[in-house]
């Protein structure tokens, strides 16, 4: 009976440390979950939009399964005109929805898409891909 245990154990542990490495070497060939088996927007980049006399204007490339940038910066009460650019391996990130603006768009590789609104008010504007795994936000200012 102890040598069965002794067996049972170290398979049980044998298949833990494989499924531990497998694991592992997944996460160091770049992917870190995501929808699509691709990444999600990194909050780190943030990007003021460019502002002219009425207007904000901002780019998002999406590809790679992320959107960048994936923060964009704006003022309340000034019209926004942010534009989405597709680009390679977009996976679900082609399809941008605002929900808050009710506003959703598919962009094609090599395209591109506009959504334009004026935020009222100070605070978040998100949005993300039809999964909602892939993430970005307007902040208003």
């Amino acid at each position: 009976m102890k040598h069965k245990l002794i067996n049972s154990t170290t398979m049980a542990a044998i298949a833990l440390l494989s499924l531990a490495a497998s694991a592992l070497a997944f996460q160091s060939s770049g992917h870190s979950g995501g929808c699509c088996g691709q990444g999600e927007s990194s909050p780190a980049k943030t990007q003021v939009a460019q502002q002219t006399k009425d207007v904000q204007k901002a780019t998002v490339t999406v590809q790679d399964g992320k959107y960048s940038p994936a923060t964009i910066q704006v003022k309340k009460g000034k019209k926004v005109i942010l534009t989405f650019k597709g680009g390679k391996n977009m996976g679900c990130g082609s399809t941008i929805e605002f929900k808050s603006l009710k506003q959703t768009k598919t962009v094609k590789e090599g395209g591109t898409v506009t959504f334009t609104f004026t935020p009222q008010s100070a605070g978040e504007i998100k949005f993300a891909c039809s999964m909602d795994m892939i993430r970005g936000k307007v902040v208003v200012n």
